[in-house]
């Protein structure tokens, strides 16, 4: 089965951050330009449900991307008007081109605006 990257997805963080008047506002911020991240993305089957749950993690969704330095546990992927939560960051093969972010289905955190952090 081929792993074609054709789906698009948005990775973010939420900071705590000062507006100008010293309120403190909650921002999103992405590592990356509007749909410019594309994944691979499939469900865990039942099997590999059943052992991430004998581990003790809830894992349900898994994408792959292209290796990017700014992307770890705890950021949150946006993919079809649903809100995951990053979980883990494979990258074993230590080639620096494939990235396995395992994921689970969260609720969006509420925030005041959006940023875009500049590509390096």
């Amino acid at each position: 089965m081929s792993e074609i990257k054709d789906k698009r997805i948005g990775v973010y963080a939420i900071r705590a951050e000062r507006n100008a008047d010293g309120n403190e506002v909650k921002v999103k911020r992405y590592i990356h330009g509007r749909d410019k991240l594309r994944a691979y993305v499939r469900e865990l089957s039942e099997r590999e449900k059943f052992a991430a749950k004998a581990s003790g993690s809830e894992q349900s969704t898994v994408f792959k991307v292209n290796h990017n330095a700014k992307l770890r546990a705890g950021l949150y992927l946006e993919f079809l008007d649903e809100t995951f939560v990053v979980k883990s960051v494979d990258g074993f093969e230590f080639y620096k081109r494939d990235l396995t972010l395992r994921a689970e289905r969260c609720k969006p955190e509420p925030t005041d605006y959006e940023e875009y952090e500049d590509d390096v």
